[in-house]
């Protein structure tokens, strides 16, 4: 018995498997946080892009008369937000408000806030989900 147990301990044949199980939980949580960050960072860009593509729609509709309200802005970027962005409507919700002072004359300032909240992929090691909130102004005349 102390024969084999001395040419265990002194076969090299298994370290490659050990060393890869001890490391492997470690690299798979790595990949897994590049990932989370990854889809992180898009949906904080497809944010931006709702929220400029909003201020050029309220632009335009403005500039033929049509007069849209706050309602009618944050339905416009909740519904491109899930037909173009893929956004679930239960990751995303949206709010156009009046700017309190007017700081341009002739011109009414609206804030746009997007919400979105991502879902953590790493919650077993304690990442919680995470919460993107993006404004935006929107000039319009008045």
């Amino acid at each position: 018995m102390i024969r084999l147990l001395q040419r265990l301990r002194a076969s090299r044949s298994g370290s490659t498997i050990i060393e890869f199980a001890i490391l492997a939980p470690a690299i798979i949580t790595l990949f897994m946080g590049i990932l989370q960050v990854g889809i992180w960072m898009q949906s904080y860009n497809a944010l931006r892009s709702i929220a400029a593509e909003t201020g050029r729609y309220t632009a335009i509709q403005y500039q033929k008369s049509n007069n849209i309200s706050n309602i009618d802005m944050a339905t416009w970027a909740r519904d491109r937000a899930k037909a173009v962005y893929l956004f679930d409507s239960t990751e995303i919700s949206t709010d156009v408000t009046d700017a309190a002072t007017q700081q341009i004359a002739g011109v009414t300032e609206k804030t746009l806030t997007l919400t979105a909240v991502n879902t953590s992929y790493l919650s077993v090691i304690g990442v919680t989900d995470g919460t993107i909130i993006f404004k935006r102004p929107i000039f319009v005349k008045t």
